[in-house]
């Protein structure tokens, strides 16, 4: 699926192509436009007559017309003979491009086209270049795309009314006319709605598809006839869990319920929006009904079956870790107000991020840390930086921190920056990233925070350190990690100076009295054996390093390691 939006709403430009991917997630800072894009794609395919206003157009300014192009593949037969749209078919190449003229091998794809202007009066058509002139396309052909919206409050897809999913399973049929004209003898005569074999299948389906994708059901679902004050429809038989109407479940049964239903359609190639996933759902039922519509899909292309096409739109992070990369879109606003959707280039970078720390792709800002300590160290600090920012911490500025898992991290950062984030990368100066790494960084336009020394940060910490208490505090911490016995005798391998008498567990000051060197060369040892032993390559030792890192930075601010800190709470309150 393509999308080419003009001066809809709040989007005067968007170009966005689908991929290939079933799913597709939407994310992105608040405004940027997520609904509106959901909004567009429901306007233009549809079976619904929209009514537009000036407050529909960008800017209210109804002189530039509303449009919106949909390139939709998958085709059910009826679209695609000559009597309705065949002559106006397109071809869409595997590597994306569309051709006017289909070739051999492009898949067969429709553009459907809708344009609004100063009147007021939508036209829907479809469109090709190659044709003389468009093609009128009906409600009753848009229908046939099944767009379906799905939202938490909307009760009409649990009725048998007009334009419902329920409807439209049971018209599905061979004798649809016939059984809907039964349901309503039927319920005029003794409301005896469950012995109607066509109503009682559907929601015998309904019930199955629900349980499956984590509904509640208390007893069973059953047609029921529900009078209202409007009188007799088809929209007053309604799906009833026992004698009770569905429509009165919770938010969550509700929602999980209409996406079951929603469900059946996708056998035919239905088209689902799904504005925040997550509404009323617990995480668990987050996590259930995303992996039963990805399993859905899957089936379905694996018995060469239309798999539909189902596109959400989420702030939970709990729905995000389920979303592989290939189905993560990011909307940002460009300028004025165009409207870009990226697409992560390199996706097994992102794939940690997903998993383990979905969270931070909420964020505006993010501060990718090379390693454990270095991820420890400023989740500690973190804690430490709203007493001097009037309270506000670095999540109510946006910004996030991020584990780039080692070796991996430049790779991580350069991914994300693609995606629109402000990113920073903190690293140690002691191995050189790869040319090709830099290069790729500087392009992505990634800011890197590290020592201007060749330096772990075992040893900058050990550098910057001017007081003989902190010191202490240091090494305690490394012996409660460690062991107080295996770091004292690694001090005295690494110090031979100290002779048999060893440097014992006395304060520093009495060890540097004892060795005799330069203070200078005792930390530049102690630095390296921390490195070398990994004394606190974990998040939780480094992070309750914090206060004492933050008093040394405090003693000694020209160090480098309280430069490089110092420069990344800058950038993060930035």
């Amino acid at each position: 699926m393509t999308l080419s939006v003009r001066n809809f709403r709040g989007i005067s430009e968007l170009e966005w192509t689908l991929k290939a991917s079933p799913l597709c997630c939407l994310i992105g800072p608040g405004d940027s436009r997520k609904s509106t894009v959901l909004d567009a794609i429901e306007a233009a395919l549809s079976s619904r007559w929209y009514t537009f206003g000036e407050a529909d157009f960008r800017d209210c300014d109804t002189s530039r017309s509303i449009k919106i192009e949909v390139t939709i593949a998958e085709l059910s037969r009826p679209l695609l003979s000559d009597e309705k749209f065949g002559l106006h078919i397109r071809g869409l190449a595997p590597d994306g491009t569309l051709r006017d003229e289909p070739e051999d091998g492009d898949e067969a794809v429709l553009t459907v086209r809708l344009t609004v202007d100063a009147t007021m009066e939508p036209v829907w058509e479809v469109v090709n270049d190659r044709a003389s002139y468009p093609r009128t396309m009906s409600n009753r052909d848009r229908a046939l795309f099944r767009v379906v919206r799905l939202t938490g409050d909307d009760a009409r897809h649990l009725t048998w009314g007009q334009g419902s999913i329920l409807s439209k399973l049971t018209e599905s049929g061979d004798e649809a006319a016939q059984q809907l004209a039964e349901a309503y003898r039927t319920a005029k005569a003794s409301t005896q709605l469950h012995k109607i074999p066509s109503l009682a299948k559907v929601a015998k389906e309904a019930q199955a598809r629900a349980i499956e994708i984590g509904a509640l059901v208390e007893d069973e679902y059953i047609p029921g006839l529900e009078l209202l004050r409007g009188g007799f429809s088809s929209g007053s038989i309604a799906l009833h869990d026992g004698f009770v109407p569905l429509r009165l479940a919770g938010t969550g049964t509700r929602r999980l319920a209409t996406l079951a239903i929603q469900r059946a359609a996708i056998e035919d190639g239905a088209i689902i929006l799904v504005d925040e996933i997550e509404q009323g759902l617990e995480p668990h039922r987050i996590l259930g009904a995303i992996v039963h519509l990805r399993q859905s899909q899957a089936a379905a292309a694996a018995l060469a079956k239309p798999a539909g096409q189902i596109v959400m739109t989420t702030h939970s992070d709990v729905a995000l870790s389920e979303v592989p990369p290939a189905s993560l879109y990011v909307c940002r606003r460009a300028s004025g107000s165009a409207v870009k959707v990226l697409h992560p280039i390199d996706q097994d970078a992102l794939r940690k991020v997903l998993k383990h720390m979905p969270r931070a792709l909420f964020a505006r800002r993010l501060l990718v840390c090379e390693g454990e300590t270095e991820m420890g160290l400023i989740l500690g600090l973190r804690e430490l930086y709203p007493t001097r920012h009037a309270g506000a911490s670095i999540e109510q500025r946006g910004a996030c921190v991020v584990d780039g898992g080692g070796a991996n991290a430049p790779q991580m950062a350069t991914a994300l920056s693609a995606l629109g984030y402000a990113t920073a990368l903190y690293r140690d100066s002691d191995v050189p990233v790869l040319a090709k790494q830099q290069k790729a960084l500087d392009k992505a336009g990634v800011h890197t925070i590290t020592y201007p020394t060749a330096m772990a940060i075992e040893e900058a910490l050990f550098a910057g350190v001017a007081d003989d208490a902190l010191v202490d505090e240091l090494l305690l911490e490394a012996e409660r990690y460690k062991g107080e016995a295996t770091v004292i005798d690694q001090l005295n391998k690494a110090f031979s100076e100290a002779g048999d008498r060893g440097v014992g567990n006395g304060s520093f000051a009495s060890m540097d009295v004892m060795l005799g060197l330069d203070r200078q060369e005792i930390m530049q040892r102690l630095g390296l054996l921390a490195k070398q032993n990994a004394w606190f390559k974990n998040h939780y030792i480094a992070r309750g390093l914090a206060p004492v890192v933050d008093r040394a930075v405090a003693q000694g601010p020209t160090s480098e390691l309280a430069l490089a800190l110092k420069e990344i709470e800058e950038w993060l309150y930035a």
